[in-house]
């Protein structure tokens, strides 16, 4: 036997570091189809990078409160932090093997032993007995099984120590965004009850004009109609916001109805940060190397699986005793010594079935992995986009208002002289009043860009800031 497995040692040590290799060796043409990858030329070359607490730059009090309380106190952030600690718990389990097992065994037992005497009597031999025995035993990692077993393990514990960070990053972004949107809610409803104030202090106008004949009828049932629109466009804002700012005290692990905001306006956004190269920002992106190290863990659960088809060689130490005297116990003692070799002969093909389970895996962890950098990638340059041609939006947005407002202050002269007709005064109310709510609508979305920008390109939050929230 052992003629026969020697000149298959080598073989198998190929096969098992083979596997180990396979990935690192294959990194240039898993990383080619996002080699050359650029972004577009948005950013000034002076920009800098966006620092790991970015939120800060909104400069909102209650913004900082609430992610201090997210990242210390959300469930979300909390059930991560757990299956980290399982993920260690499971490396400790895996290494674990690298160290012999002991085993101690002690009993005490009565043994009772019918018969007949020589007269012819039945007879009841009984004895107590003492045994204890002290096993054991330990796997001699022949062909790296156990090892890359534990390293495939190591690897998990480092893909959830990414998850963690980008969770916090998700749940900051998600804070940020509902954040920015309960604050343009509230502008909503600042607005709508601002207007449904001029729309009463119009019908008045409309109603004394009725009464001295410069009106009709319908004019003032058009005016009382866009009123009723005011009351129910800001009954539906209100609930957007209370609805919004339900959301904001789940995010901080709290029940709905637990916290309350002041009253803010829309930040003004600080210069695009610095997207760096795309190569860096792979490197940076907590996601993208959770893929990779997935990658990694797999490529050594492949090297396991191989190993695993090959003989198990382990040593087994034994010293144990029996005596009816428990004082006695180990002055006569029987020792035994022996060295086990355990190879697979037939299992019906599961062993090499559960490699090329683990290599398509492996497979499927590649192609993860490069879906991650690819839209890692394209989440800078769409967030670039979205907020430049979003500050064109607001900037169009604003100079109709200006015009819309102009507008209807004309109008308004005109109609209090009899010049302009009430159905002109109508239309520009509302297409004021719509102009308003979009310019809001428009402000939220530039803010949500950014915050979208920023995490993006945000990599893990460092230590002492973590250490600060929590």
């Amino acid at each position: 036997m052992k003629h026969h497995l020697k000149p298959l040692l080598p073989l198998a040590l190929a096969l098992s570091l083979g596997a180990c290799a396979t990935v690192e060796s294959r990194k240039p043409e898993i990383d080619n189809r996002f080699e050359n990858a650029t972004f577009k030329p948005l950013v000034s070359p002076d920009a800098v990078q966006a620092p790991a607490d970015w939120w800060k730059g909104f400069a909102s009090e209650q913004l900082n409160t609430l992610m201090q309380q997210a990242q210390a106190d959300n469930l979300s952030l909390e059930a991560t932090e757990a299956r980290l600690r399982a993920a260690q718990a499971s490396l400790d389990g895996a290494q674990a093997s690298f160290f012999p097992s002991l085993t101690l065994n002690a009993g005490r037992q009565e043994n009772t032993v019918k018969g007949t005497s020589i007269q012819g009597q039945a007879t009841n031999n009984r004895g107590l007995f003492t045994s204890a025995s002290f096993v054991a035993s330990y796997e001699i990692d022949l062909w790296s099984r156990v090892r890359n077993s534990a390293k495939a393990s190591e690897l998990q514990l480092q893909a959830t120590r990414y998850e963690l960070d980008a969770a916090r990053i998700s749940i900051a972004g998600q804070l940020a965004s509902t954040w920015a949107q309960w604050v343009a809610a509230d502008q909503t409803v600042r607005l709508f009850e601002t207007e449904l104030g001029s729309f009463q202090t119009n019908l008045k106008l409309v109603e004394l004009r009725f009464r001295q004949g410069g009106a009709v009828a319908s004019d003032v049932f058009q005016q009382r109609q866009l009123v009723e629109s005011a009351q129910g466009n800001l009954a539906q804002a209100l609930s957007n916001r209370d609805v919004l700012l339900n959301s904001l005290a789940l995010l901080v692990g709290q029940p709905p109805n637990k916290i309350s905001l002041n009253r803010e306006s829309l930040p003004a956004l600080p210069p695009l940060p610095a997207t760096g190269f795309p190569a860096e920002l792979l490197n940076r992106r907590p996601d993208v190397q959770q893929a990779w190290s997935q990658v990694l863990a797999t490529d050594r659960s492949v090297a396991a699986a191989i190993a695993n088809r090959f003989p198990q060689l382990s040593l087994r130490a034994s010293f144990s005793d029996q005596t009816p005297n428990s004082d006695s116990l180990f002055d006569n003692w029987v020792r035994n010594l022996s060295v086990n070799l355990v190879a697979p002969l037939f299992d019906g093909g599961a062993r090499s079935a559960e490699v090329e389970r683990q290599r398509a895996l492996l497979d499927q962890a590649v192609a993860q992995y490069q879906d991650a950098a690819i839209n890692a990638l394209a989440d800078v340059d769409n967030a670039l986009i979205q907020e430049t041609r979003q500050r064109e939006a607001v900037d169009s947005f604003q100079r109709q208002l200006e015009l819309a407002e102009l507008s209807l202050k004309r109008l308004f002269a005109g109609y209090r002289n009899g010049t302009v007709d009430y159905l002109a005064i109508l239309d520009a109310q509302q297409s004021t009043s719509q102009l308003r709510r979009n310019l809001v609508n428009a402000q939220q979305q530039l803010v949500g860009f950014r915050i979208a920008l920023y995490r993006a390109l945000s990599g893990s939050i460092p230590q002492s800031t973590a250490a600060e929230q929590s």
